[in-house]
C-alpha cells in the first residue's frame, strides 16, 4: 500500500459529565400561599410570560466584568480588548489567561450574564430565612456583572427543582425566586480551571499532509517498550501491504486495522477536568510523574508529540448494597502541547493506551517485499543449505521492465519457480500466539537478508521453525522471540516444496 493508500483511523475519544438529582420533594417543596389582598403576592408567572421572566437584558459588549462566586473562590471573567474573525469579543479570564481557554465557554457565561432569562416564578419570600429551602442561603454559585454605564446584575444559583435535572432556582435580589433551566447557570458553577480548554492534544486534520512515522508507548507493566514504526515505500508504484512494522517487544508487521488506530490514538484526546495550570508550583511527583504508568511518545513528519500519564486516581463509591468500594476514576496527564497543565483523563481515554503488544501483530507477521532482497538463506535439520541470489538487472532499452536474476548456490534458477517458492516461504502465518520460551527440536530456518541494512534486525530477518511438544504444531520464532504457533503441515509442506524446486517439480502453495 502506497503512502497515498494508507488506512488511518481515528479514535476520537468522547467524554460525559454525569451530574446527579438529589433533593426530597416533601423537604423541597416551596411553601404553597393562597392568594392574597395585599400587594405582596405575585401569581405564577409561565414560560408563556417571557416579559416577566427576563431578569436582566443587556447588551454583553457594555460588560466590564463578570465576578463569579462558587465554593471554589472568586474570579472575573474580562473583555480581553480582541475580537475574533466574527468580530465577536474575546473574553479572557485574568490570572490564567496564558492558558488555553475555551473561547466558547467563556462566550456562554458572558452572554447570559448579560441577558437572562427565568423559566418561572416561585414566590416573593417574607425574609432571607425562607431562602434556605430554595438552597439559596448558601447558594452553589452567584455572579455579579458590572456594566460601563456602573449599573450591576447579580444573581445567585440555589438547589435544583424536585424531580428534575434540568431546573435550578435562582433569586436576584434576594427576595423574588424563579426557577431557571440548569444549561444557564453551569457557567458559574464551576473552578476558573473549568474554562480551560480540555484539548490535550490536536485532533489530526487527515489533510494537513502530517503522518505518523513512529509510535512509542513505555509502561510499568512491561519490561519493553510497545514500539511502531511507519515502512515508507521507496517509489509511489512500490507494492506494500502494511503500513506499519513493530520493532520492540517483538519484530513482525502490524495488524492492518489496529496499527493505524494504535499510530493515531493520542490525537483529539481530550480530558475530563483540569487540576493544574502551574506545574513548576505543584508536587508532580506526588501525581506520578517521577515515575510515569505510561509514556507516549508520537513522532511525525513534522513534529514530535509527549504525553505522559501519572498516578491512577481512585475514588470510594457506594454500591447499591450500601458497600463502599474503590473505583478506579482516571489518571493524571501532561502533554507537550501544553507544558505545565495537569490534566485528569477519564477511564475511557487510558484504556486504549493499555493494549497488550500481541494484539498489535499481524498474523502474516513477515512480508519482506522481494525486491528489497539481496538473498534468502535457507536451512533445515536434514543438513539442506541453500543460497538464493536475488539480483535486478536494469532494463537495456527505455520503456522496458526491469528483470531480475536468481541464483541457487551460486547456479542461475529459473524466475517463476523461485517466484512460487517464495511465495509459500512468506505465507507462513501464526494461527495462535505463543510467547513462552519452550521449544523443542530445530526444523528449518529462513533468513531473509535486505538490501538496505536499516531493515530488519541489522540488516536481516531470521524466522526459525521449532517443533512443539505438546501437541502437533511448529512454534515459529521471529529475531530470536518466540511469536506464534502454526500447523505442523506447513513445515511438512515446507519440505515437499523444497524437494520440488531443486527438482524442477511443481510448487504447492496451500497447507
Amino acid at each position: 500500500m502506497g503512502k497515498n493508500a494508507k488506512i488511518i483511523i481515528f479514535s476520537l475519544i468522547g467524554l460525559a459529565v454525569l451530574g446527579g438529582v438529589a433533593a426530597l420533594l416533601m423537604l423541597t417543596a416551596p411553601e404553597q400561599k393562597a392568594p392574597a389582598e395585599n400587594n405582596d403576592f405575585k401569581e405564577p408567572v409561565t414560560a408563556s410570560d417571557s416579559a416577566d421572566l427576563t431578569l436582566c437584558k443587556r447588551d454583553e459588549k457594555d460588560i466590564v466584568s463578570v465576578e463569579i462566586t462558587n465554593d471554589s473562590g472568586t474570579y472575573s471573567i474580562t473583555p480581553s480588548g480582541n475580537t475574533d474573525s466574527e468580530g465577536s469579543i474575546i473574553w479572557t479570564i485574568a490570572d490564567i489567561a496564558s492558558a488555553p481557554l475555551n473561547s466558547s465557554a467563556l462566550s456562554t457565561a458572558a452572554g447570559y450574564a448579560a441577558e437572562f432569562d427565568a423559566k418561572e416564578f416561585a414566590e416573593t419570600v417574607a425574609d432571607s430565612s425562607e431562602l434556605a429551602k430554595y438552597g439559596l442561603d448558601k447558594p452553589v454559585a452567584q455572579f455579579r456583572t458590572t456594566f460601563t454605564d456602573g449599573s450591576t446584575f447579580e444573581l445567585k444559583v440555589g438547589s435544583e427543582v424536585p424531580n428534575t435535572a434540568s431546573s435550578v432556582y435562582v433569586t436576584p435580589d434576594g427576595k423574588d425566586v424563579y426557577t431557571a433551566y440548569k444549561s444557564r447557570t453551569s457557567s458559574y458553577t464551576g473552578s476558573k480551571y473549568s474554562f480551560v480548554s480540555l484539548s490535550v492534544m490536536p485532533a489530526y486534520d487527515q489533510n494537513s499532509g502530517e503522518e505518523v512515522m513512529k509510535m512509542t508507548i513505555e509502561r510499568t507493566d512491561l519490561d519493553k517498550p510497545i514500539a511502531i514504526e511507519n515502512i515508507i515505500p521507496e517509489s509511489e508504484d512500490a507494492i506494500q501491504v502494511y503500513s506499519y512494522r513493530m520493532t520492540s517487544p517483538y519484530t513482525a508487521y502490524v495488524d492492518l486495522t489496529e496499527g493505524p488506530k494504535f499510530a493515531y490514538s493520542v490525537f483529539g484526546l481530550n480530558a475530563a477536568s483540569v487540576y493544574s495550570l502551574d506545574g513548576d508550583s505543584t508536587d508532580l511527583s506526588a501525581l506520578g510523574f517521577d515515575a510515569p504508568l505510561i509514556k507516549a511518545s508520537v513522532e511525525t513528519n513534522v513534529k514530535t508529540y509527549t504525553l505522559t500519564i501519572g498516578s491512577s486516581i481512585y475514588e470510594t463509591r457506594t454500591d447499591d448494597d450500601g458497600n463502599e468500594r474503590s473505583v478506579f476514576a482516571g489518571c493524571y496527564a501532561m502533554s507537550s502541547e501544553h507544558p505545565g497543565i495537569v490534566y485528569i483523563l477519564a477511564p475511557e481515554s487510558v484504556n486504549g493506551f493499555g493494549i497488550a503488544p500481541s494484539a498489535l501483530i499481524s498474523k502474516l507477521f513477515l512480508m519482506p517485499y522481494i525486491y528489497d532482497l539481496e538473498s534468502i538463506e535457507y536451512s533445515d535439520n536434514t543438513d539442506r543449505k541453500l543460497d538464493i541470489g536475488i539480483k535486478l538487472i536494469e532494463a537495456p532499452e527505455a520503456n522496458k521492465e526491469e528483470v531480475s536474476e536468481f541464483t541457487v548456490n551460486g547456479e542461475k534458477w529459473d524466475d517463476t519457480a523461485f517466484k512460487n517458492l517464495y511465495q509459500y516461504l512468506i505465507s507462513c502465518a501464526g494461527e495462535e500466539l505463543y510467547l513462552d520460551s519452550e521449544k523443542g527440536g530445530f526444523i528449518a530456518e529462513i533468513v531473509y537478508n535486505y538490501t538496505d541494512k536499516a531493515d530488519g534486525i541489522n540488516g536481516k530477518d531470521v524466522v526459525r521453525l521449532y517443533e512443539s511438544e505438546n501437541d502437533r504444531k511448529v512454534i515459529i520464532e521471529l529475531n530470536g522471540e518466540n511469536l506464534f504457533k502454526t500447523r505442523r503441515l506447513y513445515a511438512t509442506q515446507l519440505f515437499a516444496n523444497i524437494e520440488s524446486f531443486l527438482s524442477g517439480g511443481e510448487i504447492t502453495l496451500t497447507y
